[in-house]
């Protein structure tokens, strides 16, 4: 039996990260010094580096490793004492290790590994909002990627995904891809374009500067993505680096703490402001936090909010951003956007955001915007791309803007949405599918 084989009987157990985004801070190597590609330094990124790390440590891996990261239903289903003896086993005799291909979201990623004996294999990871790992499989590499020779085809190829699915390219002001553009769907962390947006306007009008200080406290905690949250009380971080890690690591607590400076009206106005066909259905704006606990928090504040109008909704936000976060990363589990807990809005309105900040002119906008070109992506040679993805349980959404040497703009939309497993599934074909679109409007 190959190693690849072998390791396939680790577990495959398929959940998917809440209200996170599909972006990356800058890249980190893996602890291998001849891996081919780089794994970005995002949460389930540090987390496969954490597992290679193990893969190749001189010492024996240990159950109470194993126990501390892994999901606690993962572990009803496989011991950390059955992991930590396969990877002993089968998988550290292989060592050393080299990746050779990465791919992935905040929460969920797939890398291609090679060892030093047997055949290369995929390792396939999924983390919860605590950054438990709630997916490992081990599995023979997949079929290399066929690119996509015209762009039918890629239009073709997203019609085939599982689930729902959007997507958008304009190339100028022509549209040359449009599948179910105009649908509204949820965005999960795309849904920060709109927080950049507001800010954007706050600095042009004069009632923000980008180096105002924000003063974290413990009721601004939210949940990860992101590395806000474990700072102290007191941390300060000006209105810049706040954006900056809202767009470029998709931190919660600097988005919500941005919305706390500019008030939700304010996002709302820009909503309105960007061209979203339907800005009631991000009436009234949630922050990241608020989001958590309606979605998974006591079940009667959840019942209050289905109950209440608009000004009711209201009240139920401000009593949430009052108090300290009292959801666990542990607890979510589920999907709650069937339900309505994210911000929802169509690709074609994900353009138009894109579209409205490149109209700001404002450098900081653009060259945030921009620090983050899509994890594990080859974006080919385009002179500027702005990237902003986001993916939640069953939600998976990418969105590029990108200029040649000209200044023309093309814009790249992808949005699908059905349950975890698939989209676990879905995903490397949904960014290799991106990259086709990029390519062939270049």
């Amino acid at each position: 039996m190959t190693l690849a084989r072998r390791l396939t009987a680790l577990v495959s157990l398929v959940a998917v990260a809440a209200l996170t985004a599909c972006t990356s801070a800058k890249p980190v190597p893996t602890a291998n010094a001849a891996a081919s590609v780089e794994i970005p330094s995002t949460p389930v990124g540090d987390r496969v580096t954490w597992v290679l790390d193990l893969f190749e440590a001189e010492d024996d891996t240990t159950a109470g490793e194993w126990a501390r990261v892994l999901d606690e239903n993962f572990q009803k289903q496989v011991p950390a004492e059955q992991v930590a003896e396969m990877v002993n086993r089968q998988i550290r005799p292989a060592a050393p290790f080299t990746v050779t291909a990465y791919t992935g979201t905040e929460t969920q990623a797939r890398a291609t590994v090679a060892g030093a004996l047997g055949d290369p294999f995929d390792l396939t990871l999924a983390i919860d909002s605590a950054g438990r790992i709630t997916t490992m499989l081990l599995s023979p590499v997949a079929p290399a990627w066929e690119p996509s020779t015209s762009l039918d085809e890629v239009e073709q190829r997203l019609r085939e995904l599982p689930g729902e699915v959007s997507a958008l390219v304009q190339r100028g002001d022509e549209t040359v891809v449009s599948l179910d553009a105009d649908r509204s769907a949820p965005l999960a962390s795309v849904f920060k374009l709109y927080v950049l947006l507001a800010t954007a306007e706050a600095v042009a009008s004069g009632e923000v500067s980008w180096g105002d200080t924000l003063v974290l406290a413990d009721t601004d905690r939210s949940l990860p993505s992101g590395e806000l949250q474990d700072a102290p009380a007191g941390t300060e971080v000006s209105v810049r680096d706040a954006a900056s890690a809202m767009i470029r690591i998709s931190d919660n607590t600097a988005t919500d703490l941005l919305i706390a400076r500019l008030g939700r009206e304010r996002v709302e106005a820009a909503v309105a402001r960007s061209g979203h066909a339907d800005p009631a259905v991000l009436t009234p704006f949630p922050s990241t936090k608020e989001i958590f606990t309606l979605g998974w928090g006591d079940p009667a504040l959840r019942a209050e909010w289905d109950a209440a109008d608009d000004s009711g909704k209201r009240a139920v936000l401000d009593r949430i951003a009052a108090a300290p976060l009292a959801v666990e990363g542990e607890a979510v589990t589920t999907s709650q956007w069937w339900n309505g807990f994210d911000w929802f809005a169509s690709a074609a309105d994900v353009a138009a955001v894109h579209r409205a900040l490149q109209r700001t002119q404002d450098a900081e906008v653009l060259g945030i915007l921009s620090e983050n070109p899509g994890q594990g992506l080859d974006v080919g040679t385009w002179p500027y791309v702005a990237f902003k993805g986001g993916s939640s349980r069953g939600v998976l959404t990418g969105s590029w803007f990108v200029r040649d040497d000209a200044g023309e703009a093309t814009v790249v939309l992808l949005m699908a949405d059905t349950d975890v497993a698939a989209v676990s599934e879905a995903m490397p074909s949904f960014f290799h599918l991106a990259e086709d679109a990029l390519r062939l409007t270049h």
